[in-house]
């Protein structure tokens, strides 16, 4: 493709000398323009002066390191030092909020990091977490050390070896002082109470936050409502008896047997509060210990709001950890927990009937018959727990949850009355739940919810493997919803059968009357039945009345290989129901399994009675008959839309029916059905999109009588909106509309339409175009724009139109890239000089609104640019600029060796953007009869209008010069030379 050129001609009047003189005028011009000197660099390596290198070395730490947990790595150098650089490998990384004195970090490049501190210092602190196990080396100079990186999953292990001798010594001089208070009663005083002792041991830096690293530390924390933080700094366990030296704030037992359940309470008056226990990733092993609230700890005012964070607890009590059980009913519902980053071995996580719970973080809660906590080995005391009991459960943004049972299902919610009887998952939150065994608690549903909705929110993820005899979700309230909100996920994936029979214990979803599924826009629900044999229980079943919904652009795909004649994978017991669903991405009821016998009596979809509705709209269909287990189905229908069957149990009967061709209708009404067939799938049709490119009133625009956009292969386009339109001449493929068409997208979903010849779109016309395929359509609009001719704008103020003096001859109809103004150079009248002359051109100056000339106002001379190209026609530009031949006098005489230089260049623009590039010279020279590029702009750079000046307000005067050598000899007359300043469109690839 040729490169589109705009030419201007800028006639610079130059120079004129009246006088000839061999000796310095009077007024001469003495500014003159010498060579920059460049500056002269030190080069501090080669100073003279002698400096001892400082040497840094790490100090040497024998505690092992753990993937995942943040470390202290410490420095020491040879002599007072401010800054020094580190290298890190990679999986290595800076905690940098956890910094010792006032250093500051440096990340330079990859993983080098420049340690600064605000004062000379011979030792530096620094914490480091690394990701994974494994060997690295940090350097610092010439120095080195070596990390040996053990796996989180040992930790355990090798913290139960790093146990000192001095630990054991202290277990057993506890467990002395144990006996010892079993056989004499001891008198404390104030200084050697426990609790004073305690209090002096722990000493922290804010009252409301107690560090703890045992038992008796931690409930002595709970029960002072001066604490707001129990912070936890060790491994601790629960004693053999867990009242020991606390008898005065509690209640219960005082044994802790091995695979047993004890309780221990707290008893004193109105401590409730906002409490949060910071785990710092230590372990808690309650044992047989269950921790309990006495009614008589609750304040109303202040109810109990714990928070668990960042820890590990094992235990064997089927009550879990803690509970808020024994409140009573208004402030147990009053009450709430939330767990955060918690990691939880061994039995129930929590049993609160009235309670609200709530998860952020990554918690997990895995059940197990047995544990090994850093304490020992623990056997827990019963295997058919749920892993939360409640009334009201959210899991927060972001959270992730995993659950995992022995004997039972995982979550049983609103067993009790409750304001907040519901289930919610919050954005972008996940839950995978796995439910082992046959019953247990929760009837061994993975989710009972006995009363109120479940809710899974916006890209949220719910991921539940039922028991084999068990159902996934059971929604026993009437009018209660299981709904999935936008982009949300819930996928069962149930291996077994269950059980020869339907009900609320067994049909993997299973609903009570009244009930509502809501599969809404963009989200998914998967549920994939495998292994169950002959089992007749229907995969979905709603035991009554209910409405079911898919929403546009969202997925219901449900698969079974049960060989059940009588299975049905959605049952309504209600003629009342609904199955609805438009413009879904996928449906697909799917028997993956052969079905037993020759009956011809099963179905996909069952609703009692005889008016069931399965409403469904703008979708592509297929079938695949009875033992068609091929990717190629029977029948394919595309578009259905307006489909209405009513349902008779397995029988459906067409009411009405719709499609763009009669064929295609009456092949649907005629072969379409639910009943005995092997699969049926409803995909979404694309949605049709188009664009129409700007158009214009110009003549000498191919947009003024041509109309190009985009849209869906294949589709065709109607055009609207002007009389230079004519009217179409495509049939459309909709048997139900007689307008025709004017064009159809290619391949690639380009169009293209002409106006016949002497046609032109008029300005401020709004021409519109319709595109249409498979039943689906769009429209886009676009205004006829007027011819527009770009007016000059302030050089110092770009968003202010001006009117510059002397403007040059600008050729018209340059399209929408165009080159609005050139400043014409005049050099003014200057006397002959015997020395190297540099002259300035005057600065630009601005027309008055009567045509004169405002003499108060000047402006750096300018070039102005506009680029209004569309999208797909910019390739960028590039403005250069031709000296034609060496000034001149009439007569002939040239100003030998004289040449135009540009200095202070600049780039400005109202109207924001990426600035297209200056030639790396800080002057440019321009030499006659030599083409200079001085501008490019590349991709998306220089679009709109800009304005490239010489100068500001105070170097207008000095920016354009005319270096005159002395050797020229000047006449006493005028010289001048043409400028071509030259605007090029980059071609096309």
């Amino acid at each position: 493709m040729k490169i589109k050129k705009v030419l201007v001609v800028a006639c610079t009047n130059l120079l004129c000398f009246p006088v000839i003189s061999t000796s310095i005028p009077v007024y001469a011009i003495e500014k003159s323009v010498e060579p920059s000197r460049e500056l002269e660099l030190l080069d501090p390596l080669a100073s003279t002066t002698e400096t001892k290198i400082p040497i840094i070395s790490f100090e040497n730490n024998q505690e092992p390191h753990m993937a995942g947990k943040k470390f202290r790595l410490v420095l020491h150098a040879s002599q007072e030092v401010s800054n020094f650089v580190m290298d890190l490998p990679e999986g290595v990384s800076m905690v940098e909020d956890e910094l010792y004195g006032d250093i500051k970090l440096i990340n330079t490049k990859a993983n080098q990091w420049q340690v600064q501190a605000s004062s000379p210092q011979m030792s530096f602190s620094i914490s480091l977490i690394v990701e994974k196990e494994g060997v690295y080396e940090i350097a610092v100079g010439e120095s080195t050390k070596t990390l040996n990186i053990q796996a989180a999953e040992s930790q355990q292990t090798t913290e139960q070896k790093i146990i000192s001798s001095e630990k054991k010594e202290t277990a057993k001089t506890e467990e002395a002082s144990i006996s010892s208070a079993e056989e004499k009663t001891t008198t404390y005083t104030s200084e050697n109470h426990p609790k004073k002792i305690m209090e002096n041991a722990r000493s922290t830096k804010e009252t409301s936050v107690q560090e703890v690293a045992n038992w008796e530390e931690f409930i002595r924390a709970f029960v002072d409502p001066s604490i707001s933080t129990i912070s936890v700094v060790s491994d601790f366990k629960t004693p053999d008896n867990p009242r020991l030296n606390l008898t005065d704030i509690t209640e219960g037992t005082t044994v802790n047997p091995n695979g047993g359940a004890v309780f221990v309470y707290l008893n004193v008056d109105t401590i409730s509060r906002n409490l949060t226990i910071e785990g710092n990733g230590y372990q808690i092993d309650f044992r047989a210990v269950t921790l309990c609230f006495y009614n008589r700890t609750a304040n109303s005012s202040t109810p109990w709001n714990l928070t668990l964070k960042d820890l590990e607890i094992y235990h064997g009590n089927y009550y879990g950890p803690l509970t808020f059980n024994d409140l009573n009913v208004t402030n147990q519902m009053a009450s709430e927990i939330t767990y955060h980053n918690i990691t939880n071995y061994g039995n129930q996580l929590i049993h609160s009937p009235y309670s609200s719970i709530k998860f952020s973080g990554k918690t997990s809660s895995r059940q197990v018959s047995e544990y090994t906590s850093p304490f020992g080995a623990w056997r827990i005391n019963a295997l058919d727990q749920t892993n939360i009991y409640a009334s009201n459960l959210t899991i927060l943004e972001d959270a992730e949850v995993e659950l995992e049972t022995i004997s039972a299902g995982n979550l049983d919610l609103g067993g009790v009355v409750h304001p907040n009887n519901n289930f919610k998952m919050g954005k972008n939150s996940s839950l995978n739940a796995v439910s082992k065994g046959n019953a247990g608690e929760a009837d061994g549903t993975s989710l009972l919810v006995r009363r109120g909705s479940v809710e899974i929110g916006e890209g949220a993820r719910m991921n539940l493997a039922p028991q084999n005899l068990r159902s996934a979700i059971s929604l026993r309230t009437a009018n209660s919803a299981l709904r999935i909100k936008d982009t949300g996920t819930l996928t069962i994936n149930s291996q077994g059968t269950k059980a020869n029979a339907n009900g609320e214990l067994f049909n993997i979803i299973w609903m009570a009357a009244g009930s509502n599924l809501l599969v809404e826009s963009g989200s998914t629900l998967n549920i994939f039945a495998t292994e169950m044999s002959a089992s007749p229980s229907n995969i979905l079943h709603v035991n009554g009345n209910a409405r079911v919904s898919i929403g546009k652009d969202a997925t219901l795909n449900i698969k079974s290989d049960s060989t059940s004649n009588e299975q049905n994978l959605m049952y309504f017991a209600s003629e009342g129901s609904t199955f609805e669903f438009s413009d879904a991405q996928k449906v697909n009821l799917e028997r993956t399994g052969t079905i037993s016998g020759t009956s011809t009596a099963n179905g996909l979809i069952n609703i009692e009675g005889s008016r069931g509705l399965l409403d469904i709209d703008v979708q592509s269909v297929q079938q695949w008959a009875r033992g068609n287990f091929e990717t190629i189905p029977d029948y394919s229908w595309t578009p259905i839309f307006n489909l209405n069957l009513r349902y008779t149990r397995i029988s459906p009967k067409i009411d009405s029916v719709s499609s763009i061709s009669q064929e295609t209708a009456d092949s649907f009404k005629q072969h379409f059905t639910t009943q005995n067939v092997q699969r049926i799938l409803f995909e979404k049709i694309p949605d049709v999109k188009v664009t129409i490119d700007p158009l214009t009133e110009d003549p000498t625009e191919v947009n003024s009588h041509t109309i190009t956009g985009k849209a869906n292969p294949n589709s065709v386009i109607r055009f609207s909106g002007d009389p230079a339109i004519p009217a179409g001449s495509i049939t459309s493929p909709d048997i139900s509309e007689s307008e025709k068409y004017h064009t159809k997208a290619d391949k690639n979903g380009n169009y293209r339409y002409e106006l016949p010849e002497g046609h032109r779109f008029t300005v401020g016309n709004t021409v519109t175009a319709y595109a249409f395929l498979n039943g689906k359509n769009d429209t886009a609009s676009t205004i006829v724009e007027e011819k527009i001719v770009v007016s000059p704008v302030d050089p110092l103020d770009p968003e202010t139109e001006v009117n510059p003096e002397n403007k040059p001859a600008i050729p018209e109809e340059q399209g929408r890239l165009s080159l609005d103004f050139v400043s014409q150079f005049n050099f003014g009248i200057q006397k002959i000089s015997v020395s190297d002359q540099t002259y300035y051109a005057q600065p630009q100056r601005l027309l008055n609104e009567d045509g004169t000339v405002n003499r108060n106002e000047e402006r750096p001379n300018f070039v102005q640019i506009s680029d209004r190209r569309p999208d797909n026609e910019r390739r960028g530009w590039q403005l250069s600029i031709t000296q034609n031949g060496q000034f001149s006098n009439e007569n002939g005489h040239e100003l030998k060796g004289a040449e135009i230089q540009l200095f202070n260049q600049d780039l400005v623009t109202a109207q924001g953007g990426i600035a297209p590039k200056l030639q790396d010279e800080p002057v440019q020279r321009i030499l006659p009869n030599t083409r200079k590029v001085l501008l490019q702009a590349e991709g998306e750079s220089g679009t709109g209008t800009w304005i490239y000046r010489f100068g500001n307000q105070d170097s207008a005067d000095e920016s354009i010069g005319l270096y005159v050598p002395k050797e020229t000899n000047p006449e006493a007359t005028s010289y001048s030379t043409k400028l071509m300043w030259e605007l090029s469109a980059v071609p096309d690839n």
